[in-house]
């Protein structure tokens, strides 16, 4: 197969589609018959794409703005000649629709995390906000085939209209050589945790992410698990709300505000949780679609806790790799916390089963490999 992929989130930027645009990248290119990017030039871009074994095409403009330049930039490129183009978002997907219109690719393929489909820029204005929606779901219908990070996201585009027959669920993967069992000990003495009972969040510090359900579950918890602390890394506009929720809790000894974790040190920050806890809630249009940092932590075999919420049941079975919670619900996760904190052979099993899962099924190349059968498949069809 000659794939095109065209993603508006792709390195020197960071984060989750960042990551899902990258790891597919490297992966489409070992296994299509000739492979190309298109993404943002953004800055730094030129030490990125020097260590990549395809091409990647840099747009000058900012993300937002791929939309408009792909139409203008990809008819020129398509030229090179593909079989396919597979979209990171949908927001670029004008772009591959006009180059099956014209004849240079057979298939359109789309990914879908969640919030870029429930997020209406121009809601505000409710004439406006009804025909964007209405354009956008006509889009997606057009697609080949759509490929949802979680059967939740799959429910959001059943919502827009597109068929059964046209949605193929492919949940995030990780890189289980990045993420291992680390030097938790090493950590816990660079941040002075102690060697007690340890919660961790690492994100990005907003409200949904549910750090405050966590903070108010930990004050209930000083009592019942002595020692235990709660280091949460991570930076976002939300930390001084937090802080002082802490403060206001009298939980300034038990509370550590790690900061910005550095990628370099992700795996042993999650290796020294005896749990990673994050219940993020839904507050339209910000979703949690898959929860990949559910993974990342399994895969340093920790156990963690999420909320039903979003696609996150997806990233954690229930019981086996984790425990779900309600989101918001302050008791329920105070318990969740509290079996997982004092029954260490509970959370070791499943920290165990989740490396186990992560290596048998969720890895990247699990994904990529999904991925290709379902485009292959649609090609041949």
């Amino acid at each position: 197969m000659r794939l095109l992929m065209i993603t508006q989130d792709f390195p020197p930027q960071t984060g989750g589609i960042q990551t899902y645009s990258a790891e597919l990248g490297q992966r489409f290119a070992k296994a299509c018959s000739h492979f190309e990017m298109v993404a943002p030039a953004d800055e730094g871009f030129e030490s990125v794409d020097a260590g990549l074994p395809y091409r990647v095409h840099r747009l000058p403009v900012p993300s937002d703005r791929m939309v408009f330049a792909t139409l203008r930039s990809t008819a020129a490129i398509a030229q090179r000649g593909f079989d396919a183009v597979f979209h990171a978002q949908w927001y670029t997907l004008p772009a591959g629709l006009w180059l099956r219109r014209r004849g240079l690719v057979q298939r359109v393929f789309v990914a879908a995390h969640g919030r870029e489909l429930l997020l209406n820029v121009v809601e505000r204005i409710p004439a406006v906000g009804k025909g964007y929606a209405a354009a956008r779901d006509a889009m997606l219908r057009r697609a080949d085939m759509l490929m949802p990070v979680s059967r939740y996201t799959g429910g959001l585009l059943r919502e827009a209209g597109v068929r059964e027959a046209a949605i193929h669920v492919a949940p995030n993967g990780v890189d289980a050589s990045t993420f291992s069992p680390g030097d938790g000990a090493a950590f816990r003495r660079e941040h002075a945790l102690g060697d007690g009972p340890l919660i961790t969040t690492v994100c990005r510090l907003v409200p949904r992410k549910g750090i405050d359900t966590t903070i108010e579950a930990v004050a209930t918890l000083r009592e019942r698990v002595p020692g235990l602390r709660y280091a949460i890394g991570g930076s976002g506009p939300d930390r001084e709300r937090l802080e002082a929720k802490v403060n206001a809790l009298g939980l300034g000894d038990t509370v550590v505000f790690l900061g910005r974790v550095p990628d370099a040190a992700m795996a042993d920050c999650m290796t020294a949780a005896d749990v990673f806890c994050m219940p993020a809630r839904s507050e339209s249009p910000d979703v949690e679609g898959f929860g990949l940092v559910f993974l990342e932590a399994g895969a340093c075999e920790t156990a963690v806790i999420g909320a039903r919420a979003g696609g996150v049941p997806d990233a954690i079975v229930h019981g086996e790799t984790g425990l779900l919670v309600e989101p918001s619900d302050v008791c329920g996760l105070a318990d969740a916390l509290h079996t997982l904190l004092t029954e260490p052979e509970t959370r070791a099993q499943m920290g165990r089963r989740a490396r186990a899962r992560i290596e048998a099924q969720c890895t990247w190349d699990h994904v990529a490999d999904g991925l290709m059968q379902a485009m292959r498949a649609s090609l041949s069809g």
